[in-house]
């Protein structure tokens, strides 16, 4: 599944924007693989203020 993924690896995210933890997360935004496993992925994506956020569950099928 996640394999091919390895940490600092940069991807985008191809999941319809959604809120996070009251932060609105784009679709096909750019996120950095922080932690891999076994229940997903944890990402890190920077918000539109330009903070560091980090998005846990992630799956290896959502980023492109």
């Amino acid at each position: 599944m996640s394999a091919e993924l390895k940490i600092g690896d940069q991807k985008k995210l191809n999941r319809p924007t959604f809120l996070h933890n009251g932060i609105f997360v784009f679709q096909g935004c750019t996120v950095t693989v922080n932690e891999i496993g076994a229940e997903g992925l944890t990402v890190e994506f920077i918000d539109r203020e330009g903070n560091p956020n980090l998005l846990p569950g992630v799956q290896a099928e959502e980023l492109v």
